[in-house]
């Protein structure tokens, strides 16, 4: 594994197109673009994680808050019960103090009827009662004691009817309170039951964020499995490109040479170039009436790869890779037309493909590079007439 990372940050470091002997199998992407794509998944996994952990942070939140409200709604729910014990006693109250009413009431009634029984009796006999009193007297002072009974019956009797009265005002001032009560009580309950609506209510979407939190982890988890799947992938066809480099074969020996015959002008050489903005990972072969004219193998070989679909304006254009054994690869890009196919051997020198101008290309030439073990390097030093 580190070897292959070691290899991932040489090849992000210099770029281009990595030449390789593996066999048919690496027919659509180089390992460049592999490595590219490994990084690209990378990144986006990366960003998914950081999604996903966004995501715990949040739920984590929202816990919080639902384990405070459900607390709350706990709290709330108590006093909801205590209140409704409260008014069941005050109603209680209120039902014993209508029957104190009632018998009091009835008392009232009853010492009323019997006053007015008096009352009657008295006015029928008002005519004759102080003559009865002074007649029927043994004595003035038997007057005097009989005056002074009549008169404390008849404040006996007020004074009855006074404090019925005023134990009725007491009951009905008591009851007025007690239903005071009921009805405070009663409004505090309607309140703390709007209160624990309202926390119902924000426990119900607390709850419901939760789960569509767990919804988004669980689909950011599926999506960072698939990547890691795709890196495995990834990783694995880079592996088995560089298995099939290391298996290559003994280098097939001799020099190389010029793959355009008669043009050794370079438009373009090895390293960077546009003010250190872009590393040139080969040389470009160009002249007069270059378009067209012969591309031959630098050295004999095994053609391992062609590509002859392009964008224009686009990479590499039309090229083929050549494996010379012992790690030594040779690319051959922008052609305009390729005359060999995947698994050909081809001897030094022979006609392999024709100069063009496809893919990201500023006029007719061919774009020539030379890779050691997957490194690009300077092709100069290999190249003799």
């Amino acid at each position: 594994m580190k070897r292959f990372f070691k290899r991932l940050l040489a090849l992000a470091l210099c770029g281009g197109m990595l030449l390789v002997s593996a066999p048919t199998a690496f027919a659509e992407e180089s390992i460049d673009d592999l490595n590219d794509r490994y990084k690209q998944l990378q990144a986006e996994a990366d960003a998914l994680q950081a999604k996903v952990d966004n995501a715990k942070t949040e739920r984590a939140k929202q816990e919080a808050i639902k384990e405070k409200t459900t607390q709350e709604i706990g709290i709330i729910r108590s006093q909801i019960a205590v209140l409704e014990q409260k008014i069941t006693a005050l109603e209680e109250e209120i039902a014993r103090k209508e029957e104190e009413i009632d018998g009091l009431e009835e008392s009232i009634d009853e010492n009323y009827d019997l006053f007015k029984r008096r009352m009657r009796a008295m006015y029928m006999a008002e005519n004759t009662s102080m003559l009865s009193l002074v007649l029927g007297a043994d004595s003035f002072g038997d007057f005097l004691t009989t005056s002074e009974y009549l008169r404390r019956v008849a404040q006996h009797d007020q004074d009855i009817l006074d404090d019925l009265k005023q134990t009725l005002e007491d009951v009905e001032t008591a009851k007025a309170a007690v239903e005071a009560d009921r009805e405070e009580l009663a409004s505090t309950k309607s309140e703390v039951e709007a209160m624990k609506w309202q926390l119902d209510q924000k426990l119900s979407s607390t709850v419901a964020q939760i789960q569509s939190i767990d919804q988004m982890e669980k689909e950011f988890l599926a999506d960072i499995a698939a990547k890691q799947k795709e890196m495995k992938e990834t990783q694995d066809e880079i592996d088995r490109i560089y298995a099939a480099m290391e298996e290559s074969g003994e280098f097939v020996g001799g020099t190389f040479m010029y793959p355009v015959p008669g043009y050794t002008y370079i438009s373009s050489y090895y390293g960077w170039r546009f003010n250190g903005t872009d590393f040139h990972t080969g040389v470009d072969f160009t002249g007069s009436n270059v378009n067209g004219k012969k591309v031959v193998a630098a050295n004999a070989g095994t053609v391992t790869f062609t590509k002859s679909t392009y964008i224009a304006g686009v990479g590499y254009g039309k090229y083929l890779i050549l494996d010379h054994g012992g790690g030594y690869s040779t690319l051959y890009a922008h052609l305009s037309s390729i005359n060999v196919s995947v698994g050909d051997e081809v001897r030094k020198g022979e006609n392999i493909a024709n100069v063009g101008s496809t893919g990201w290309s500023t006029g007719p030439h061919l774009h020539f590079e030379i890779r050691v073990n997957g490194k690009h390097t300077n092709p100069l030093p290999y190249l003799q007439g």
